[in-house]
């Protein structure tokens, strides 16, 4: 194993530290231009406003249906967001400071620090070095952590939550205190389950299941192993119960389920009911799984359809370096992601716009084992130090030359939405504030100019629903003092423009 010092580990996580931070930020500045492109991200950004003023939720406006987005719902005159606390909470330091849209990239940056030292700790310097280059230049990672959506801050819990628990061991081997890295642990397992409630029982499951088996085959050790991870559970539970806390103050129930208020059919399971279409199947389910499955291949690396090979081959590798103890590492640097494909079957929704994103938050794992299948060739091909480098250069060169370019052409500009006409707005309204009527019938027709409003309608910019004379008319009793735009096709005017045949 190469052997490094304390300073060269430090300035090595630095420095893929400030690679993938940089490489985030121009993703987003360049690529996503700091906008939201879902309408997750929307109502993520409104709940994060909201937290920002320090208020759980803002009040429903008057003319509430001028303003409707979806994933915002009205519940007793309070105008709430339907995702949990744990995401907008974070997001809303940054919108607090006027930069919301570098917290997913410095995220990010934090994360790949994670994949290098779980990677170091349980192999080597050179493993870590390979995963933390193979996690940074992945497009799952660029375009994961260059969004307003939940999967960057979900992912670094989740690397965080295993590179504690690797620690716990470490420290009980080496005679030290455990109860910082089970605290480290806990919030980090709390704070996942605040963001992504399904997919922190997905990734906890591998490593409960680890310690049980462990508890069975020495039933002694049950009580040793409460005193070193029942820290963890504790903070975790005290973390999680944050949220049916806010939804018991905010709807007067813990146990509302706001996607419900949306969707009443936006529910996990089988059958009529779940889902639309007369209802979530196993077979559709396998379906979904197979579609994301498929991207996710090329999309974890960039090295299309292979992406996994590495993994494979990580799997027997680490079974051979990894000290005897820990061969239980291996599978569970894999095992999240099986996981997370099992337990995502009971949503009856898949994704591919950002990639397969319900499978991310096991990204951490997934470049540690692929590093240590790459190394392992490598070392096995040539005794020299070099060649070890030169085959995770040219499957990232790869990646960066032929993938990842056509992935951004993809993302740039999703559902036509680009920052050209923010810039002509600012131009025409000329530091006045703005009230603008949007025509369109679709969320991504008034989408972008809905994000520049305040939960309060305080904001420079005020973006209605143009829906008729009468209705707007009300609309601006409400908002007086500002000039009135109209948004339609692509164009801005000061009269109301007549209906079109796309309107």
């Amino acid at each position: 194993m190469a052997d490094r010092s304390p300073l060269s580990g430090l300035l090595t996580a630095l420095v893929l530290a400030l690679l993938a931070f940089a490489a985030a930020a121009l993703m987003a500045w360049f690529v996503t231009e700091r906008l939201p492109h879902l309408e997750d991200e929307i109502a993520y950004l409104f709940q994060a406003r909201t937290y920002a003023r320090g208020a759980l939720w803002a009040p429903a406006p008057q003319t509430q249906r001028a303003f409707s987005t979806p994933f915002v719902v009205g519940v007793k005159g309070r105008w709430l967001g339907k995702y949990a606390i744990g995401w907008p909470l974070v997001l809303a330091v940054g919108e607090r400071l006027g930069m919301g849209w570098l917290v997913n990239p410095l995220l990010g940056a934090l994360t790949v620090v994670l994949v290098f030292l779980l990677a170091r700790d349980l192999f080597d310097w050179q493993v870590g070095l390979i995963a933390g280059l193979l996690a940074l230049t992945s497009p799952f990672f660029l375009i994961q952590s260059s969004t307003y959506m939940s999967h960057a801050a979900a992912a670094l819990w989740a690397a965080l939550l295993a590179y504690a628990l690797l620690r716990i061991d470490r420290s009980h081997e080496a005679g030290q205190p455990t109860w910082r890295w089970a605290v480290a642990g806990g919030v980090a397992l709390g704070l996942l389950t605040l963001t992504r409630a399904l997919t922190a029982f997905a990734v906890t499951l591998p490593y409960a299941i680890w310690l049980l088996v462990r508890a069975v085959r020495r039933p002694r050790s049950i009580p040793a192993l409460a005193r070193r991870y029942g820290p963890l559970l504790l903070v975790a539970a005290l973390i999680a119960a944050l949220q049916p806390l806010y939804l018991y103050i905010a709807t007067g129930s813990p146990t509302t389920n706001l996607y419900t208020l949306v969707w009443p059919y936006d529910r996990l399971g089988f059958g009529p009911g779940v889902g639309p279409y007369g209802g979530h199947t196993l077979r559709q389910a396998l379906f979904t799984a197979r579609r994301d499955l498929a991207l996710w291949s090329s999309e974890l690396f960039g090295w299309p359809y292979l992406s996994w090979l590495p993994l494979l081959l990580g799997l027997w590798f680490g079974w051979q370096e990894v000290e005897p103890h820990r061969r239980a590492w291996p599978v569970l640097l894999l095992a999240p992601f099986l996981s997370l494909v099992l337990v995502y079957l009971v949503y009856w929704i898949g994704a591919q716009v950002y990639g397969p994103r319900y499978y991310y938050e096991a990204h951490a794992g997934l470049c540690v084992l692929a590093a240590v299948g790459l190394h392992g060739v490598a070392r096995r091909l040539t005794r020299r130090k070099w060649p070890t480098y030169a085959l995770p250069a040219a499957l990232i060169a790869l990646n960066l030359g032929l993938y990842l370019p056509r992935r951004i052409t993809f993302w740039h500009g999703l559902y036509g939405i680009t920052r050209a006409p923010l810039d002509e707005l600012d131009t025409l309204r000329a530091g006045e504030d703005a009230l603008v009527f949007v025509r369109g019938g679709h969320w991504t027709d008034y989408g972008l100019l809905f994000a520049l409003n305040s939960p309060w309608f305080d904001s420079p910019v005020i973006a209605a629903h143009d829906i008729n004379p009468a209705y707007n008319a009300a609309v601006q009793v409400h908002h007086p003092g500002r000039s009135v735009w109209y948004y339609a096709d692509g164009r801005f005017t000061r009269e109301r423009p007549p209906p079109s045949e796309n309107n």
